[in-house]
């Protein structure tokens, strides 16, 4: 008795041994805390009020309950307490919740902080209270025997302590002197001490010596030794959370708390057996760290403490270097470690010896005797304090020791270890920071931050980035979770305080400086409303809306609500910002979302007719902290190999198909680390793991080859492998297939090592894990020419194994199919990745490389800016030499282009656009010398019209790491002979060609598209969908699009009757690839006409209801299909058409059908037509009986390279597929002008998502009379968006022509240039008195000298709104002209060419 038991209201936290009871400020109910044993007859109970406030009304009530504590269900205050109660309230007393005595005793109400309550019931069944030790009369008769106290810490009392706690087992020796009695349950032994038992007492060798002058009686029951491992028992610290099947032990608010994160073993330890625990995460707030020991008390019946050192019986400790028994001291210095001074990944283990010794083990280094004659039955200890806040049980590893003492050794001994230069990551994901606010946690890798007690606090919810956010990159989060209990939602904004030094406040609008907040509707900046009506209104968003921000290059901060701009918020802010969220009021949880969560990787086509020139393969963009993901994906490495040997699994970027072969080449082996690289699969996906510091401790659905030793979820199942991953070296390529019988196996060198597993998950991820002495893998790059095996059944093969190419006599072995570097370059630059990387040093000059190799007809040779320096000018230059390389500067004899000039021998020979200074990190630049001997120049696949003089019948290319490109990458392969590349095979494909042209258009194949719901899985060939999960994010997408009067039918194969509601149908209009889906489809912000049960939802808006049979009352084997026609939809339910649903899309924007597995819908299956399958297989299977070799007959469906096209796009044999319901009339002069304005390379952040429009002759006449535009005439217009969100309604229309090299510049400025700033087409040679903006009502007043390109020539204009009244007229000649700010928006590009 007088202890409160551990089971209280969700508001109560219990502190003093469980003696003190305290509810949180910010609520007044949910305070219920009830003694753990029942009252004693004629024995006081009493508690003191420790504290009041005056917030709300109300105050303690208490009395007693008829209820074991385990059994009590715990209601929100007393008055609704379902078992049978006697409790005081204020002055009355009720019991079972009816008022029996209105006026019975002092208000409690009225009490103060240090009064005192109690209650007592006597031998004879009455029930007394008393306040300050005043009896305040018999409340009630009759009283049951077997009652608990129960106090109600409600109202304005927050906190109460028990007087006079009894003294109980865990925290007193005196109280078991004379002749108690002690039973001790620990699951063996069964021990009654009669007599006297005297104290524990250290002996003078500092060790537990336990005394005993008693009678004993052992009682030995039969047991069998447990094979179970240990874990941690389900009774823990207030504070901590078990997971990972009770092995992994976290301390919850580590931020907030520094205790109350005791755990103990399940079961008592062995003799002999190692309990031993792996750090794996601290925070550096506290003083202090983990403790580890052992103690004779069983936790199914130990109240926890605070801190295992306040145990005053029973217990050793090991606590810093220091042990202690008891909680006193008794070794003051022991071992070589201090437990506050270990890292992350660390290992603290113990062993109870037969001797009776207690031994600890510091990663794996026996520290000697700790405690001499330590009883037989002990639990392990854990106490995660202060600074530990999360450990896991781990087995002993000698090779993990190994190398954790090497890092100990390296870290003590100073060891200078060369710093590499911060390596940027392929991804660069934002994620958030681990600081945060008070109340707010970040998990999932970062990438979500939430507040884990919403119900109990609102603010204290600031999370921002982990990095500055780059110029231009959208910082989005999606809203996971919200509660309706409080006012407000999500803030958003930007902050130039970094997480590392941010003070975190109540709320992000409460700093005052270097801050601006989307708050609501409106913007703060330092605190301050700068804007009270900017956008939606943040706090109407529900759960799935997405809110974002972005700096923009010239300032400008806008921000987003569900992909849509609300316009300028701010400008002038500054470079360096951090994104920031606040999770206020009703925001619980948000995740950052970004390109790559667009469209689900999870369902890839197999199918080899799709296979791309290079693989899709890449690796993941989660990963280990010490990982980086380089080249464009391939290549995962340590960036310190010296100093760090673990964290740093990597994943493929998508699920392996059976039989392909994830293989990679071992790059960089260090010398220094035991173990090496660990290879495996897993079916968890990469953004569900919470990764751990290796691959083998992942313990779910994960199968792992180490060292020889195959594990699944980190138990060994089969030693001896043939294949040692330990023993590799440099170069050896080794990878896993997981084949179609589900048997997984291991590669080295392309060659099978034998059967390893079984995995029958459907869908499994590679892993790798770049462990020890392994510091770099790369996914080698394979030429798409090389000859496949004949029997592509039983072939393992991807399109990342070049191990298992078959080599033929027409084909030589090709050791390499990347372009590199040559060895001869400027001394400014080096080179690295194998001589495809060439990055410029701190010298600016001398900074040229070449090609290693000159350049082969139609191959294309291609390089990718990887860097660049933004304060400086110019860009790359790049160009040919007829001098093979040498240390000489090849640029004074060769020909090359360099910002918008083509120059010869350093002379200018021609001006082209674009500019090679608009270039940004990734885009591309190649050279392709064709078999005429012409050469061409590619920008991102585009070509470049340029007329090169004579050049030598050699060439090398050339490279000059000019301004702001610091490094470039080589990005083009070898393309070797092949057969492809033969006359004969050139000539069957133009016969399959033209046998595909002959098949019919009605032949349609359908399958669901890979951009999918969260919670689908595609099987069966892609005609099945399946919901995995919960009942909605169900949206599937049937591709290709719908024909008019094109049908697409599925069946229901599956129904869960537990959801409500059913399957969903509908169309939608756009690419699927770029549509976000939402959790269910009549949330589609595209054009969309969608059928839920009866009713109808047109682009988001609920049109009609009574519509045909409801979809809810289907069944199993019921079909349901649309059919598309030239004015609407119509519903197929069972065969049957349902009623014409009149609707109208964008022309030229291609509709797709689309369904949603939504409530009961758990199945479907597309239904095609045989027939049009057998017809589609037809041209394959006679084009198989043409006379070519064997190794021809299978490469067919594969691409050919072109010379006028990049080699990084491939051209597949396939049936185009429809692009709207009305077939379009392709323009030449529309086609031209799209080409060339392709050509600008001009960002498409400032056009809207609207098709061009043609206003050629030709065009204009099939235009319908309201969509007619005279003044057009002869122009394509490119829609602009408004990005200062300018209301422009009523504006008038006026034109400006412009330069083509001033396209850029005024898109950039957002307005017109000023006379000074035409002439010059730049925007810094204004003067103070040059404002002045000329346009013209109409374009044949406007028209500009064009840009020359052989026989064309290219004119470009604006469509402008400006604001009337705003502007003069000049009559001769005619046009208009402005000096207000803010008079004019940019509505359209315009763009035409002709003839010269």
């Amino acid at each position: 008795m007088a202890y409160f038991h551990y089971r209280c209201g969700e508001r109560i936290t219990l502190l003093n041994d469980n003696c003190t009871a305290v509810r949180s400020d910010s609520d007044f109910d949910n305070g219920l805390v009830i003694t753990a044993e029942p009252l004693v007859s004629d024995v006081l109970f009493e508690i003191k009020i420790d504290r009041k406030v005056n917030s709300w009304s109300g105050s303690l009530e208490i009395g007693v309950v008829d209820c074991d504590p385990l059994h009590f269900d715990f209601p929100a205050c007393s008055s609704k307490i379902q078992n049978p109660s006697w409790i005081m309230s204020g002055m009355s007393f009720f019991r079972s919740g009816n008022c029996v005595i209105e006026r019975y005793g002092t208000d409690l109400d009225k009490l103060n902080q240090d009064d005192r309550i109690g209650l007592m019931r006597t031998s004879e069944g009455d029930l007394i209270f008393y306040v300050n030790g005043e009896s305040q009369g018999v409340a009630a008769e009759n009283v049951p025997n077997l009652i608990y106290a129960i106090v109600d810490v409600y109202g304005k009392c927050v906190q109460v302590s028990i007087t006079s706690p009894a003294l109980r087992e865990h925290n007193n020796d005196d109280c078991l002197s004379g002749s108690s009695v002690l039973a001790i349950d620990n699951d063996i032994l069964n021990v009654t001490l009669g007599g006297d038992l005297s104290e524990l007492s250290m002996s003078s060798s500092n060790s537990l010596d336990i005394r005993m002058d008693m009678n004993v009686s052992l009682s030995l029951p039969e047991e069998c030794p447990r094979p179970d491992k240990l874990r941690f028992h389900d009774r823990c610290g207030s504070l901590v959370k078990l997971s990972n099947g009770n092995r992994t032990a976290e301390r919850r608010r580590p931020l907030d708390e520094f205790n109350n994160g005791v755990v103990m073993t399940h079961r008592p330890l062995r003799d002999s057996e190692l309990f031993e625990i792996r750090i794996d995460r601290l925070v550096d707030k506290w003083s202090g760290s983990i403790e580890m020991g052992i103690t004779t008390h069983n936790p199914s019946t130990l109240v926890f403490p605070a801190t295992m050192t306040n145990m005053r019986s029973g217990t050793i400790m090991m606590s810093g270097c220091g042990i202690l028994t008891n909680g006193k001291g008794t070794r003051r210095e022991y071992g070589d470690f201090n437990l506050d001074e270990l890292s992350e990944g660390d290992r603290v283990g113990m062993m109870r010896k037969p001797d009776g010794n207690l031994h600890y083990f510091i990663n794996g280094l026996d520290q000697g005797v700790a405690a001499q004659r330590v009883p037989s039955t002990v639990w392990g200890v854990i106490d995660l304090y202060g600074m530990t806040i999360k450990v896991s049980i781990v087995e002993r590893d000698e090779r993990e020791e190994q190398n954790l003492m090497t890092r100990k050794n390296t870290r003590d001994q100073q060891v200078l270890i060369p710093e590499p230069q911060p390596l940027p990551d392929y991804y660069d994901r934002l994620t958030f920071h681990p600081n945060c606010g008070t109340h707010a946690q970040v998990i999932n890798n970062g990438r979500t931050a939430h507040r884990p007690n919403a119900a109990d606090d609102f603010n204290n919810g600031v999370v921002l980035t982990a990095r500055p956010l780059k110029t231009g990159e959208l910082f989005e989060v999606r809203l996971d979770r919200v509660v309706t209990k409080w006012a407000g939602s999500i803030e958003i904004g930007v902050t130039t305080h970094s997480p590392v030094d941010l003070e975190f406040p109540f709320t992000m609008t409460n700093v005052r400086s270097g801050t601006w907040m989307m708050t609501g509707s409106g913007i703060m900046h330092n605190g301050t409303i700068v804007l009270e009506q900017y956008g939606v209104n943040l706090d109407r968003l529900q759960v799935g809306d997405r809110v974002g921000v972005v700096r923009k290059e010239n300032g400008l901060l806008h921000f987003f609500v569900n992909g849509v701009d609300q316009g300028a918020a701010a400008s002038n802010v500054p470079e360096k910002i951090y994104g920031v969220i606040d999770l206020y009021g009703q925001a619980v949880e948000a995740s950052i979302i970004d390109m790559y969560d667009y469209g689900s990787p999870d369902t890839i086509n197999s199918s080899l007719s799709n296979t791309t020139l290079y693989s899709d393969l890449r690796f993941h963009h989660v990963h280990g902290k010490n990982a980086r993901i380089v080249n464009s994906g391939l290549t995962a490495l340590r960036p310190r190999p010296l100093s760090e040997f673990n964290d740093a699994i990597v994943f493929s970027s998508r699920p392996l198909r059976d039989g392909e072969l994830f293989e990679v080449c071992l790059d960089n082996i260090v010398d220094r680390w035991s173990g090496s690289i660990e290879l495996g699969v897993t079916a968890v996906r990469p953004d569900d793991i919470e990764l751990p510091g290796t691959a083998t401790d992942l313990c779910r659905d994960t199968w792992m080859l180490s060292g020889s030793s195959v594990m699944e979820n980190g138990t060994t199942i089969k030693n001896n492998y043939p294949c040692d991953l330990d023993s590799l070296d440099a170069g050896v390529r080794i990878g896993v297939v997981r084949s179609s019988d589900k048997t997984l196996e291991f590669y080295r060198d392309g060659v099978p090592q034998g059967p390893a597993c079984t995995v029958s998950h459907s869908t499994v991820y590679a892993v790798i894990d770049l462990y020890g002495q392994c510091a770099q893998v790369s996914i080698p790059c394979v030429s798409p020419l090389a000859t496949m095996p004949s029997n592509l059944e039983n072939c393992p093969r991807s399109d990342t194994s070049i191990s298992l190419q078959a080599v033929s006599v027409v084909q030589p072995t090709v050791q390499t199919d990347l372009h590199i570097f040559s060895e001869y370059h400027g001394k400014g630059v080096t080179l690295g990745d194998g001589g495809r990387l060439a990055k410029r040093g701190k010298d600016l000059s001398e900074a040229v490389v070449c090609s290693a190799t000159h350049l082969v007809q139609e191959e294309l040779f291609e390089i990718s800016i990887v860097s660049l320096v933004e304060h400086l000018a110019g860009s790359i230059a790049v160009g040919v030499t007829g001098t093979p390389p040498s240390k000489a500067n090849p640029l004074d004899d060769c020909c090359y282009i360099t910002g918008n000039e083509l120059r010869h021998k350093n002379k200018t020979i021609q001006l082209f656009t674009p500019s090679l200074n608009w270039l940004n990190v990734g885009d591309r630049v190649g050279l392709l010398r064709t078999q005429d001997g012409a050469l061409k120049i590619f920008i991102n696949s585009e070509e470049l019209a340029l007329n090169f003089p004579p050049l030598p019948d050699t060439l090398y290319v050339v490279a000059d790491l000019r301004g702001s490109c610091s490094s470039v990458s080589v990005t083009s392969h070898k393309a070797p002979l092949s057969p492809l590349n033969s006359i004969r095979l050139q000539d069957s494909l133009e016969l399959v060609q033209e046998q595909l042209k002959d098949v019919e258009v009605d032949s349609v194949v359908y399958e669901f598209h890979e951009n999918h719901g969260r919670n689908i899985e595609i099987v069966e060939g892609r005609t099945t969908a399946r919901r995995v999960a919960s009942y909605n994010q169900g949206v599937v997408i049937a591709q290709p699009a719908l024909e008019v009067n094109s049908k697409v039918q599925i069946i229901i194969d599956q129904l869960e009757t537990r959801w409500q509601s059913s399957i969903i149908v509908g169309v939608v209009s756009g690419p699927p690839e770029r549509l976000n889906l939402p959790v269910n489809a009549l949330a589609f912000k595209a054009p969309c006409c969608i059928v839920a049960n009866d009713w109808v939802s047109i682009n988001g808006m609920k049109s009609r209801s009574n519509y045909g049979q409801k979809l809810s009352t289907l069944s199993v084997g019921d079909t349901v299909g649309v059919v598309l026609t030239a004015t609407g939809l119509k519903l197929l339910v069972n065969g049957v058409e349902e009623e014409l649903l009149a609707f109208v899309f964008q022309t030229g924007q291609a509709i797709y059908a689309v369904f949603d597995l939504y409530g009961q819908c758990q199945q479907i299956k597309i239904l095609n037509d045989v027939a049009a399958q057998e017809t589609t297989e037809t041209p394959v299977t006679d084009f198989e009986k043409a006379d070519l070799e064997s190794c021809e007959k299978e490469r067919l469906t594969l691409p050919i390279p072109s010379a006028s096209t990049s080699l990084t796009s491939s051209v597949t044999v396939q049936r185009p597929s429809p692009l709207s319901p009305v077939k379009p009339i392709i323009c030449a002069f529309r086609e031209e002008c799209v080409s060339f304005k392709k050509r600008l390379l001009l960002p498409d952040h400032y056009f809207t998502s609207d098709e061009p429009t043609c206003y050629c002759s030709t065009c204009i006449k099939v235009k319908s009379q309201g969509e007619k535009d005279n003044s057009l005439l002869g122009w394509v217009k490119f829609p602009l968006k408004n990005l200062a969100n300018t209301a422009t309604d009523k504006w008038h229309t006026a034109f400006y022509p412009s330069k083509m090299g001033a396209v850029r510049c005024i898109l950039d400025k957002g307005q017109p240039l000023t006379k000074g700033q035409a002439q010059w087409c730049n925007l810094v040679v204004q003067k103070e008195d040059d404002v002045q903006v000329v346009f013209y009502p109409t374009l044949q007043s406007c028209k500009s000298g064009g840009y020359k390109m052989k026989d064309r020539e290219a004119h470009a204009a604006f469509q402008l709104l400006v604001k009337p009244s705003a502007y003069s007229v000049s009559r001769d000649p005619p046009e208009w002209s402005t000096k207000e700010t803010g008079a004019i928006v940019l509505n359209a590009l315009l763009i035409q060419v002709t003839l010269s």
